[in-house]
């Protein structure tokens, strides 16, 4: 979709010739500048990358990216000028060095130190045969780019220039996620902050998924009518879980997302005493607080609600005591 917009804002700005210019230097600033973005994303970890913003396409700063970029096409295009036996040797060299060179950029945001030839062979020895795996990959998929864009061009009509510049895009997106992608299968050397997840939060992740799965079983019957087979399913999922608080927790967050808010609101009411209970008062009323804005009829009874009215209290939430008090 990112390849789609920028390849259509390029088409408006190749179409409007002279007046397009300006709006082609600032996309290509953008781009430029999001592909580091889509590096430094993959390498974190990130599950969802986040779309190019306006920022992106301030003209000013960040020089060491406009030269980095410019420097290895412009290079290839001086040696095939003026040095054509040399060409394919360097070239060659020039494709090798081009993944690490990045990676650097991405990392120190250092034009000097990712042009450094010590550097970029310290980073590839680093990364090993991955290395080789990254550079066949970039290989690949530009001139697989550069192969496809000459067919595409041969189309008629303005369709073959949108789907050439959004192909081209694609290419260079998907080289620079190439890239963070083998900076984060070796994080612990690059120390990559903000990548590394614990050892059993896959594990939690499988298990919160297997519990939507039943949840979704849940929503089906009760939406069918059926509330004693929805009630069943969820009591099976509790049980299942132990009837831990993490698993309550989690059912008042993902229930408070149907369209009837009263069987999360009946998970939380049985949910509150059990945090009184470990003296989380401050969790307590920070979910009562929720409820009442799901529902401001909803009640807390008996010593919970004598107990929360006195944590309110101790809190400094007089008018919420109040409120408790009289429930």
């Amino acid at each position: 979709m990112t390849a789609a917009v920028y390849g259509l804002l390029g088409f408006i700005a190749i179409s409007a010739g002279i007046f397009g210019i300006w709006l082609g230097v600032l996309l290509l600033f953008s781009l430029w500048r999001y592909c580091y973005s889509v590096l430094r994303a993959v390498a974190q970890g990130q599950k969802r990358i986040p779309p190019p913003d306006i920022e992106s396409f301030n003209p000013v700063g960040e020089w060491g990216v406009f030269w980095h970029f410019v420097l290895f096409p412009g290079l290839l295009l001086a040696i095939r000028l003026n040095l054509p036996g040399a060409f394919l040797p360097l070239a060659l060299l020039a494709a090798f060095s081009f993944p690490a060179s990045v990676a650097l950029m991405g990392l120190t945001s250092n034009l000097a130190h990712a042009l450094n030839p010590a550097a970029i062979v310290a980073l590839a020895r680093t990364l090993g045969s991955d290395y080789l795996s990254l550079v066949l990959g970039t290989v690949v998929i530009l001139g697989g780019a550069f192969v496809v864009v000459p067919y595409i061009a041969a189309l008629t009509g303005f369709l073959a220039l949108l789907l050439s510049l959004v192909v081209e895009v694609w290419a260079l997106l998907a080289v620079f996620a190439i890239v963070g992608a083998a900076l984060r299968k070796h994080r612990l050397e690059f120390d990559i902050p903000g990548e590394f997840r614990p050892r059993g939060e896959d594990a939690l992740e499988l298990q919160h998924a297997e519990w939507h799965k039943t949840l979704d079983i849940a929503y089906a019957s009760f939406r069918g009518g059926l509330d004693a087979a929805g009630y069943k399913t969820l009591h099976d999922l509790v049980d299942s879980a132990g009837d831990s608080l993490e698993v309550n927790h989690w059912l008042v967050e993902n229930m408070f997302d149907w369209e009837d808010k009263k069987y999360a609101l009946e998970v939380a009411a049985k949910l509150m005493p059990r945090l009184l209970a470990r003296e989380d008062g401050a969790g307590a009323l920070d979910l009562y607080r929720r409820c009442r804005r799901h529902d401001p009829d909803f009640r807390v009874a008996g010593p919970a609600a004598e107990k929360l009215a006195a944590y309110a209290r101790s809190f400094g939430h007089a008018g919420l005591a109040d409120e408790l008090s009289y429930n």
